[in-house]
């Protein structure tokens, strides 16, 4: 019996007010403890301090999860475990095939990624995880605690907020390969999936709760995505509402504080499924309250080019409406930017947040960043596909490729502006400081007005003394540059490629001094002036006051770039896109 039932019990008569009091003090406690942390208002989400969050998020899809489209850049049916097991025989053994997987973690998503994501106005970040990472030889496992660490203290770093999501579930809760089943194929037959079946839901309960015991405490934690795009066995979907409590409930034994997230049936489609009003639902379940007090819903949209089906997503929204909790959209994407940039807006005019899928991908478009594949990566895709002799040197070259080409700031990361206008909050920017409002924080090309060419890294270095020059435009990452406010119309501005400071030589105040890259130490010649001059920028050491500029005039690639008197001049000026 409960604490509660018993105190109700023993004061039942003539202590009814008394009662009433205790379960107003345990009420306001709770509420109290909740609001330490993201939590929920009716419909609303709100931070630690009351304000409400609109989540503009970002998934970090194959990180940790990888997906067959996404390595192989085809679309045929393979999971993460397949690609495992194929890299296996390519690269010499699974001993090696995991090394690579780990390299793969620690560098797809680093810090760097997580800074622009801060500076693209981005506060929150879905991230897909494997089961597995905590769950091996038939008992609990640490190993993925290594990679959600690194996270957290980007994350708490650049003020972005958590979202936990189980990707793959033990016995697969989706007919798809990226929920890991290797049961499954290209139909997809929904009798492979066994989520429902044995002690699956236990193991899940016991990862959920192992995850949660670690984090109970962390602020940058938002939420528990319980289970991904669950799709149930014919003539089964009803189990989806109380297998969701019991993961929820071996969460709450240990955490409180965050945020428990629930996806709908049909991949996070039926909301209909969780609706604890609806007679079906009750009838089947049992259940006819709500099932926790600090709950949100999620679903998930891909229209595949059907604009007419984002209205869709109205009766979803009704649905969470009239529970009083609220709803974000965790995944949508994989069409035209006209078409995402639709359920955004709607999103943003009617939910709690927006999730697109996904940051990063590898030889797609239709994301932030592309990683375009080098030879010895294309070469065990051939292997892995058309079988034959593995490549010479594959180990050694797939270990070079995780560590030197994936991370956002590797050179030849391709940037897609049109994916990204799709997906940004329109107005919703991430201030860094109290600057004068005329920059917000972001990437920007800086482009010479003069010459009409971008302020580039000299030979795309990262190495500190990196010189700065023209160049015409490329669009690449030596030519994009993060710009965060400091403070008193102060900024820094660092490229995105390296992450490093655009720097005076020598803390040099004389004209003519050399511009570069230096690592960011928050000197007075890494602090810059940038200030309107009509519809363009000069942009002036705070060391010296010169400015920006382009030596002799030059409109040549190459023309070098340093610090002089400011004289109006179109070398000095610069526009900021």
């Amino acid at each position: 019996m409960s604490i509660l039932a018993r105190l109700h019990r023993f004061f039942a008569r003539s202590h009814r007010r008394f009662y009433s009091a205790i379960l107003l003090i345990l009420t306001l406690f709770s509420v109290s403890a909740h609001s330490q942390y993201v939590h929920t208002q009716g419909t609303r989400i709100l931070d630690g301090n009351g304000n409400e969050i609109y989540f503009t998020g970002m998934n970090l899809g194959n990180w940790l999860l990888w997906e067959g489209y996404l390595m192989m850049g085809d679309f045929n049916y393979r999971t993460h475990t397949q690609f495992l097991n194929s890299l296996g025989s390519a690269l010499g053994g699974m001993a090696n095939a995991r090394e690579f997987e780990h390299q793969w973690r620690l560098n797809y998503v680093n810090e760097h990624a997580i800074a622009e994501l801060a500076g693209l106005g981005f506060n929150s970040v879905r991230v897909p995880f494997h089961y597995n990472m905590f769950w091996q030889n038939g008992q609990l496992s640490d190993h993925g605690f290594q990679y959600f660490d690194r996270l957290i203290e980007y994350c708490r770093t650049h003020g972005i907020y958590i979202l936990l999501d189980m990707h793959a579930a033990p016995g697969y809760q989706n007919p798809g390969d990226h929920s890991d089943n290797m049961n499954s194929n290209s139909s997809q037959p929904r009798d492979s999936v066994k989520f429902w079946d044995g002690n699956n839901i236990q193991i899940a309960s016991q990862v959920w709760r192992h995850i949660a015991n670690r984090y109970k405490n962390e602020p940058m934690i938002w939420g528990y995505d319980l289970i991904n795009e669950p799709v149930l066995p014919p003539g089964r979907e009803y189990e989806l509402l109380p297998s969701l409590i019991q993961l929820r409930n071996a969460i709450r034994s240990v955490d409180n504080n965050h945020i428990i997230v629930a996806e709908g049936g049909w991949w996070a489609s039926q909301l209909q499924v969780l609706d604890w009003t609806d007679p079906a639902t009750q009838a089947a379940t049992g259940v006819t309250t709500r099932w926790d007090n600090n709950l949100v819903y999620e679903t998930h949209h891909y229209v595949f080019g059907n604009a007419g089906a984002l209205a869709d997503m109205y009766t979803r929204d009704d649905i969470t409406n009239r529970l009083n909790i609220p709803l974000i959209l965790g995944e949508y994407g994989e069409d035209t930017n006209e078409i995402i940039r639709t359920a955004t807006d709607w999103s943003i005019n009617n939910i709690a947040g927006h999730f697109p899928w996904s940051f990063k991908k590898m030889s797609h478009d239709r994301t932030l960043w592309t990683v375009q594949p080098n030879n010895i990566y294309n070469q065990v895709k051939n292997f892995i596909n058309n079988g034959g002799t593995p490549p010479a040197g594959a180990y050694q070259g797939m270990l070079d490729f995780a560590r030197n080409n994936i991370a956002n700031g590797s050179a030849g990361i391709q940037w897609h502006q049109g994916f990204y206008d799709a997906v940004k909050h329109n107005g919703a920017t991430n201030p860094g400081g109290p600057g004068d409002g005329a920059i917000t924080n972001g990437i920007y090309e800086i482009i010479n007005v003069g010459s009409g060419k971008s302020l580039d890294v000299q030979d795309v270095s990262t190495s500190n003394g990196a010189n700065v020059q023209l160049w015409t435009r490329t669009g690449a990452n030596n030519q994009r540059w993060q710009i965060t406010a400091l403070g008193n119309n102060e900024y820094r501005i660092e490229a995105v490629h390296s992450g490093r400071a655009l720097d005076v030589a020598n803390v040099s105040a004389e004209n003519g001094a050399n511009i570069h890259l230096w690592s960011y130490g928050g000197g007075a010649n890494q602090r810059w002036r940038i200030e309107s001059v009509g519809d363009v920028y000069r942009i002036l050491s705070v060391l010296s006051g010169k400015s920006l500029d382009v030596e002799g005039n030059s409109t040549a690639d190459g023309a070098n770039i340093q610090q002089w008197d400011y004289f109006g001049g179109g070398n000095q000026l610069w526009q900021l896109n």
